[in-house]
């Protein structure tokens, strides 16, 4: 997708810890709103992380959209936060 050649990390990670900490699909609204970028942008992103097989996006019945993390969006975030904690905050692995 063009634009989207490198990414703003951050986002992604805000993204798939609204995702993480949801337990289960979330309405795309919603996570647009704690992922606290505007909804163009989010849209975008939403589009790239499926595309990498990072979120699934489900049309209900009731006329919402729900979105949730695939097993690899998870492993994604595992990966993000233990690089956090081990570079960022200088914590060892299992600390």
């Amino acid at each position: 997708m063009a634009g989207m050649d490198r990414p703003d990390l951050y986002v992604i990670a805000r993204i798939l810890d609204g995702l993480w900490h949801a337990n289960g699909p979330m309405l795309r609204t919603h996570l647009q709103v704690a992922s606290n970028v505007n909804y163009d942008i989010f849209s975008r992103y939403l589009e790239w992380m499926q595309g990498k097989g990072l979120v699934s996006v489900e049309d209900a019945s009731d006329g919402h959209v729900r979105v949730a993390l695939t097993a690899q969006g998870a492993e994604a975030y595992r990966k993000v936060v233990q690089w956090i904690n081990e570079v960022v905050r200088g914590r060892a692995p299992g600390a």
